[in-house]
């Protein structure tokens, strides 16, 4: 860097010098060299992490798109804010244990082969801000042969957490066949019990046909609250209502 003695005050650049002013006066210095071209990038291997990194996060940003339309119909009344970027976290979770490939060339199938990588399933959430334990406080658990749960009745003032406005739930079970590899799935649906907040004890019974495929089942319950006005069932903001991933059964 070097002061510029002229008559005349001197900016911009010339060849590969810069000229600018500042306190001190009229200011040159030599123009560094901006950034990397592709070509070095992909060439040198300290960029190795880098391009791994972004490897894993655009193939799980890719599955995480349909593993989000497994139960579209229950994210519809209760998807979060953040729920793409969740599932994407999940699967990079579940990416991160295949053992056997390099990082930026894992396997989303390799990581659910693994006893650590299903168990991050169960748990995942669709609303952060309504997570099953703050909805329904009994714990529950789900069969996974006889695609039950091993609650069979509630009482809705001492089981259920409601919202002011709600009177009733409409609480609905789903298990989805998720073929990761191929990008596909297949979704079965339950019948929906609608428990009313006022009626006492009341049954759980639901009929669910699995699904034909037998690739990774995944099973969801969903929480749906609502009030009625005017004989019509308004159903509440997604920030009410509940969508939880809670089993699974993997044929991989």
């Amino acid at each position: 860097m070097a002061k510029a003695n002229a008559p005349f005050t001197i900016s911009g650049t010339i060849d590969d010098l810069n000229f600018y002013d500042s306190a001190d006066g009229n200011i040159v210095r030599m123009r560094g060299k901006t950034g990397i071209t592709k070509q070095q990038f992909k060439d040198n291997p300290i960029f190795d992490p880098i391009r791994q990194q972004g490897s894993d996060f655009g193939y799980c940003s890719k599955k995480a798109k349909t593993f989000n339309l497994l139960v579209k119909p229950f994210y519809k009344y209760s998807q979060g804010a953040s729920l793409f970027g969740r599932c994407i976290q999940l699967l990079l979770a579940i990416l991160n244990e295949d053992a056997e490939n390099e990082k930026g060339n894992r396997s989303l199938l390799k990581g659910l082969q693994t006893e650590k990588g299903l168990n991050f399933l169960p748990g995942f959430e669709g609303n952060t801000d309504r997570p099953l334990p703050t909805v329904l406080l009994p714990n529950i658990s789900y069969d996974r042969n006889k695609f039950e749960l091993n609650l069979k009745e509630l009482d809705p003032l001492i089981d259920i957490a409601w919202s002011e406005e709600a009177t009733q739930v409409s609480i609905q079970l789903a298990i989805a066949n998720w073929n990761c590899e191929e990008d596909q799935f297949e979704t079965s649906y339950s019948n929906t019990q609608i428990i009313d907040k006022k009626l006492g004890v009341q049954s759980l019974l639901f009929d669910l046909i699995p699904p034909t495929e037998k690739h990774l089942w995944i099973c969801f319950i969903h929480f749906r609250f609502s009030y009625t006005q005017y004989n019509k069932v308004k159903i509440l903001h997604n920030r009410y209502n509940s969508t939880t991933l809670i089993g699974y059964k993997s044929f991989l």
